[in-house]
């Protein structure tokens, strides 16, 4: 564990070694969430991190209408398998 002092403008320093340990590079955004008295600074999930994540595009263009139905059908399928696992 490493101490660090809030300025008087309330900004603070993470330290060289966090920043080695968790890959941290300068513009990353994180999530500030306060958990009684502890400050825990956690990484937002970053847009560009995620690019190709879903692979490569069937070139194939969906409307809106097809999207909302392909939802609705994987939906009503989650559904009725996780009421088959209840049972």
């Amino acid at each position: 564990m490493t101490q660090t002092k809030i300025s008087k403008a309330y900004q603070t320093t993470i330290s060289a070694e966090a920043i080695r340990m968790l890959g941290l590079r300068p513009g990353q955004r994180v999530n500030q969430i306060v958990e009684g008295k502890r400050l825990i600074l956690e990484l937002a999930e970053d847009v560009d991190a995620l690019a190709g994540s879903l692979g490569r595009g069937q070139g194939t263009v969906r409307s809106v209408e097809e999207i909302k139905a392909a939802a609705r059908k994987g939906v009503t399928k989650a559904g009725a398998a996780g009421l088959k696992e209840a049972v």
